[in-house]
């Protein structure tokens, strides 16, 4: 890779620079989810919020923001709403009363599985053209990347 900016590659720079084409890509599906999100009053964080208890119901605030990508001070904000909103409900951890954990209620679970479908669909419009095997050699190349920039 030639990483020299010249006259020649100028133009060419935002084209061919990887984490901007990933950018790209995640602005334009989280714009559509968006959407998607709007008929359910629920915004994109928060869907990262249920989406997280969905892989694993009962959280901790590390734990989602981990999983969700968010700063403490955010993710707090965000399950503080969800808690006004019947979305989530926060419980002291059963074995040690230090942590609390973060659940799913009834109407967040529902809320996430009208989402749900919506983002497979658009997925699979996105990786349209693209056989399993495609499919699992990128999302590979995708977490490889993850774990280089991982600190």
């Amino acid at each position: 890779m030639d990483d020299i900016l010249t006259e020649e590659n100028d133009a060419n720079f935002l084209d061919n620079f990887i984490p901007y084409a990933m950018y790209r890509i995640t602005n334009r599906l989280n714009i559509e989810l968006q959407s998607d999100l709007a008929p359910l009053k629920i915004n994109v964080s928060r869907w990262r919020v249920l989406a997280a208890l969905n892989a694993k119901n009962g959280r901790s605030m590390g734990d989602l923001c981990h999983f969700t990508m968010m700063q403490q001070s955010s993710i707090s904000r965000v399950v503080d709403r969800m808690i006004d909103e019947k979305l989530v409900t926060r419980q002291l951890q059963k074995d040690d009363h230090r942590f609390v954990l973060v659940y799913f209620t009834d109407k967040g679970r529902e809320t996430f599985h009208k989402v749900y479908p919506k983002v497979i669909e658009r997925q699979e419009r996105a990786l349209e053209g693209f056989s399993q095997e495609e499919c699992d050699v990128f999302l590979g190349y995708l977490r490889r990347i993850e774990k280089n920039i991982m600190i």
